[in-house]
């Protein structure tokens, strides 16, 4: 089984963040025609701007390969072009705080994990079925002075949800929405680019803390445009605390966000190891189905945090990222508890202050109930088997920004225990091996 694709904010919102940045201490907002290949539209992009109508575009585009290991070897290409639209209806038509929001993809490729690698951790966070399709689409109210904000739409889980600034970096999916997230919740939860009907709170008390809360139908929304709403599929409900920590000029200590959050999904799961009747799903005496299990949670934290600042720079240095996630049933999680980890360096070389070198490292423990099954088939049919124990993955990268509105990423992954030690189609008695990833990464920003 392999994972839907994890968030898509890092890859917009870096280039966005660049352009912003190299802006930085102008009152006038970034211009277009620095941070956009398309430029300001003779002027029309700034009055559509100031009129409160803001169009984001962007192409993603990734070619890769395995060289060895996987299924097979081969290449592959997976690419998403990203329409987004922003409207403040406080400009637009007078209501005070309301904000209008949606998105949309044409999804390119055929997905080297799906073909070649038959891994969980889907090797580059574009990889999904091809097709155009809705995104998020939403309404946003903001109260209070903007410290509380409500929204009701269509809306991705992973764009808000246990994300790490640091870790957005990297290319492998896992470290946008987290593998286990991807692999327990049913048809992998509301993450590109499937969202789903909810409603969310964001609580905003001071520049320090954040509480944020949704609400979302149990599965995401999967007919083929992503216009149709699913609804009485149960509920996930996903709770999230988080505490961001600035220093004062003169304040000891460096910037870092830590959070903590939890997810609850309401639905029904199959066991993973025990049928209808009682019996392990490799007895020949088991009924054919599984037993059903009512709901299924996990709990996770995360640690952005700056290791060191170049002198002088509030921007440049090395910071580092940690996140951990647990699903403790573990007969009915396929994933029982996740670590991400992972050092990025912005300006690591002379003359190159917006380019970000990075190493990360995932790792996903499969459940006892997966491993136990699979002993029992070996014990029923007297016939060899890997048993499933977990997958992890590495990452060397390095993003360079050419221009305010194109990156090129050139990475490698190595992936270990693909499908979580899983058995190769063409020799059933062997593991998968182990794969070896090369890619590139184009990001432009119309």
């Amino acid at each position: 089984m392999m994972i839907r694709n994890g968030a898509l904010v890092p890859i917009v919102l870096a280039m966005i963040l660049s352009a912003t940045q190299a802006n930085a201490g102008a009152d006038a907002p970034p211009s277009y025609s620095e941070t956009a290949l398309t430029g300001d539209w003779n002027d029309y992009r700034s009055w559509l701007r100031d009129k409160g109508v803001v169009f984001t575009i962007s192409q993603t585009s990734d070619w890769l390969g395995n060289v060895s290991g996987g299924v097979r070897t081969g290449t592959a290409y997976d690419g998403v072009f990203q329409l987004q639209g922003d409207f403040d209806m406080d400009r637009l038509s007078g209501w005070t705080g309301g904000k209008i929001h949606i998105s949309g993809y044409a999804i390119q490729g055929e997905g080297l994990s799906k073909h070649d690698l038959n891994n969980l951790l889907t090797v580059t966070s574009v990889e999904a079925e091809s097709g155009v399709r809705l995104g998020e689409f939403y309404i946003a109210q903001s109260l209070m002075k903007d410290s509380v904000t409500l929204k009701v739409g269509q809306i991705l889980a992973d764009q808000n949800f246990a994300i790490s600034n640091t870790a957005g970096l990297f290319v492998n999916s896992t470290f946008g929405f987290p593998g286990l997230f991807a692999v327990d919740l049913p048809e992998g939860g509301p993450a590109y680019p499937f969202a789903a009907p909810g409603v969310q709170v964001i609580l905003k008390p001071d520049d320090a803390w954040a509480l944020q809360a949704a609400v979302f139908n149990g599965r995401p929304t999967h007919d083929a445009s992503g216009f149709g709403i699913s609804l009485g599929d149960g509920v996930l409900a996903i709770a999230e605390a988080s505490y961001a920590y600035t220093p004062a000029k003169g304040d000891p200590g460096l910037p870092g966000t830590y959070k903590i959050g939890m997810w609850y999904n309401s639905e029904t799961f199959d066991s993973l190891s025990t049928a209808s009747n009682g019996v392990l799903l490799a007895n020949p005496l088991a009924s054919g189905s599984p037993r059903r299990l009512s709901g299924d949670y996990a709990i996770y934290a995360i640690a952005d945090q700056t290791l060191w600042q170049e002198p002088g720079s509030s921007d440049n240095g090395l910071n580092g990222f940690v996140r951990v996630a647990i699903a403790p049933e573990q007969d009915r999680n396929s994933i029982t508890w996740y670590v991400d980890m992972g050092m990025a360096y912005k300006g690591l070389l002379p003359g190159r202050d917006n380019d970000t070198a990075g190493i990360g490292f995932a790792y996903a423990k499969l459940s006892n109930s997966v491993s136990n099954l699979a002993k029992a088939d070996i014990a029923f049919s007297g016939m060899s088997q890997p048993i499933p124990d977990y997958e992890a993955v590495i990452e060397v990268t390095y993003q360079a920004q050419v221009t305010q509105w194109l990156a090129v990423q050139p990475f490698f992954q190595y992936i270990i225990h693909p499908g979580g030690n899983a058995a190769d189609p063409n020799d059933p008695g062997s593991a998968i091996g182990n794969a070896a990833v090369f890619g590139l990464r184009t990001a432009v920003t119309f």
